[in-house]
């Protein structure tokens, strides 16, 4: 029994870990590294799309592997097409360092993920045609239910993350259990869904844990709010505004963090704008019995902002017919700022120009910060708020664990080897355990 990796070793995201045991080849996980290209494409310059995965192979970008890509993922390359060598890929949650090379993948291969995220991927595809997948065989399960994929048995057990229908692995392999955690922290709302999953763990004596470590460096000086935390927090700065709009920009299906600035509007008397991909997810997820979604789109005193009313497309005009006086737009906004909390998105900048927000307008970067001091989207960033004369305040709760809490996850769990994945610093994983396996990328680990 083997694992190999092909993302996600000594970086952040990029998880393809190929787990071979017997008649069993299972991918877990299909995700787009955060470096990704970077040494080859830039805004300005990118692949080019109607290729395939020419130019991916020709700057050695994307890895070789026979039976798992598409035949017209490989129509332009000199990488010949085979029949699928792979039983299944397991995804863990929606987040596009998890999901975004499944566009490429043979669409015979097929691809288990959480009723939820499924649901998501369908929002994502209808309101972004790039977010768009492609067609696969898809089969979506729900926590409590085994899979069972050519003798090895994947147990799939929701996690709290920053993305609703979170899922890792507890993978019973002929050589014992593996543990895969996804991406998961213990500070969310939904903390006790990691909790289970790590008793579940530490019951199977795991005889591998393979966790991100997204924040685990040598030094982390990032916020390291809870969600609770941030809600206090925005109540507090929406109440010291001084009759100014709040603006804040979050990622768009982080449902915890819609859920949290909706209850701020409320405890500020604010009208709640949320974006209307955001409204279109909220729809898409309240069809899920089994997902608590934050009943937004039924409150009176929230409303849909539509950048543009007079063109829409389909998806949209269904949303806002449906939403009648309650979808608005920038002159609405503009004109009734001084009681708004409003989700702008940054790709959505442009719409300042015509909300005209007056100067003080406090403006909540509910994100995290920026890997790199110099990046250039945080630099324009404040050049918008600057010329708009907005007021910045930085309030998120990680996505991930912490470095004290992946260490306490560590002993917790009780492997008989950690195998770090989705850090920059690997090595530092040696200080919580006394076998500690580092991968590389295109290379294997027996177990």
């Amino acid at each position: 029994m083997k694992l190999t990796f092909y993302g996600g070793a000594g970086e952040i995201g990029g998880n393809k870990i190929l787990l071979e045991d017997r008649d069993a080849r299972l991918f877990l996980d299909m995700g787009v590294p955060f470096t990704f290209g970077d040494r080859f494409f830039a805004d300005w310059l990118s692949a080019r799309g109607r290729f395939g995965l020419k130019d991916y192979f020709a700057l050695d970008l994307m890895p070789r592997i026979q039976g798992l890509y598409s035949a017209e993922a490989l129509e332009c390359t000199d990488f010949p097409h085979k029949p699928p060598a792979f039983g299944g890929i397991l995804i863990t949650h929606i987040h596009w360092d998890h999901t975004n090379h499944l566009q490429w993948v043979d669409p015979e291969i097929p691809v288990h993920m959480g009723e939820g995220t499924k649901r998501i991927l369908d929002s994502w595809a209808t309101t972004s045609g790039s977010a768009d997948l492609g067609e696969h065989e898809y089969r979506p399960f729900r926590t409590g239910k085994e899979l069972e994929l050519d003798g090895v048995t994947a147990e799939p057990i929701h996690v709290d993350h920053s993305a609703p229908a979170a899922y890792g692995y507890l993978l019973h392999t002929s050589e014992g259990t593996v543990a895969y955690t996804g991406d998961l922290r213990r500070h969310g709302p939904r903390a006790e869904f990691t909790e289970e999953f790590l008793e579940r763990a530490a019951k199977e004596k795991p005889i591998a844990l393979i966790i991100e470590g997204t924040r685990v460096a040598p030094e982390d000086t990032r916020q390291n709010f809870s969600e609770a935390e941030v809600l206090r927090r925005a109540v507090r700065l929406c109440n010291d505004a001084e009759g100014k709009m709040a603006i804040a920009t979050f990622y768009p299906r982080d449902v915890d963090r819609i859920r949290t600035f909706w209850q701020t509007a409320k405890s500020t008397g604010r009208t709640f704008v949320l974006s209307a991909k955001a409204g279109h997810l909220l729809r898409a997820l309240a069809q899920d019995k089994h997902i608590d979604v934050p009943k937004v789109m039924e409150d009176e005193d929230v409303r849909v902002y539509f950048r543009d009313m007079d063109r829409p497309g389909k998806w949209e005009s269904e949303l806002r017919d449906s939403l009648k006086d309650r979808a608005v737009d920038a002159a609405w906004v503009h004109k009734n700022q001084r009681s708004v909390l409003m989700q702008l998105d940054f790709e959505h900048f442009g719409e300042l120009i015509d909300i005209r927000p007056e100067k003080g307008t406090r403006f909540i970067h509910s994100k995290s910060e920026p890997f790199e001091e110099d990046d250039p989207n945080d630099e324009v960033m404040h050049h918008w708020l600057e010329y708009f004369g907005l007021v910045y305040h930085q309030l998120h709760a990680s996505g991930h664990l912490s470095r004290e809490e992946v260490a306490a996850a560590i002993a917790q769990v009780n492997p008989k080897v950690v195998i770090p994945v989705h850090t920059e610093h690997p090595e530092l994983f040696k200080e919580f355990h006394p076998h500690v396996k580092l991968p590389k990328n295109f290379s294997s680990l027996d177990l």
